[in-house]
């Protein structure tokens, strides 16, 4: 700096000097994000730092480096949105168990009714929180469709306290229930 005359002269000694530097920057960053996510198993999540890796070097100048990034971030977010939306079940869980204890109550005949009522009940909350999660993603992503055996993958699986056979059954018995 102390032997340029001015800020042009300054900006020739450089050359490109700082647009390499912002690309290494990015490509580090992104080489410990993507080792992260390959160790926690999260193979929607590390797609971002997979496709920015690829393109990093192809960014000549930081302005299309940032637009690269934010482009493929905001595509990663919808990945991941899309995702972790399966998780409805983990949220109805309770509600399955729920259902289980009401259908199998072991109860006296004038409390029957009560009973199969607010199993009914439960059961068309299941149904409809499986609607309401696939028609907001929709507006997302056209036919999005809810499909719970993504839960068996360990980024979701690591989400419940249960044995796999646990799971296994209960994404069954919520498969039936929402007509899959």
């Amino acid at each position: 700096m102390q032997s340029s005359q001015s800020l042009e002269d300054f900006k020739n000694k450089m050359g490109n000097l700082n647009e390499l530097c912002a690309n290494a920057l990015v490509k580090d960053e992104t080489l410990m994000e993507k080792a992260f996510y390959e160790k926690h198993k999260e193979n929607v999540r590390i797609l971002d730092a997979e496709r920015i890796l690829q393109k990093v070097d192809s960014c000549s100048n930081a302005t299309d480096l940032g637009i690269m990034i934010t482009e493929e971030t905001n595509k990663n977010s919808m990945e991941i949105t899309s995702d972790e939306a399966h998780r409805v079940l983990v949220d109805d869980w309770f509600l399955l168990d729920k259902l289980e204890i009401y259908e199998n109550a072991e109860v006296p005949s004038e409390y029957k009714s009560e009973m199969k009522q607010i199993a009914s009940d439960i059961r068309n909350s299941i149904i409809e929180n499986a609607r309401s999660v696939e028609e907001d993603m929709q507006a997302w992503e056209n036919r999005w469709r809810l499909k719970p055996e993504i839960l068996l993958e360990y980024r979701h699986k690591r989400l419940f306290p249960y044995e796999d056979k646990h799971i296994e059954e209960q994404i069954a018995r919520y498969k039936s229930i929402i007509n899959r």
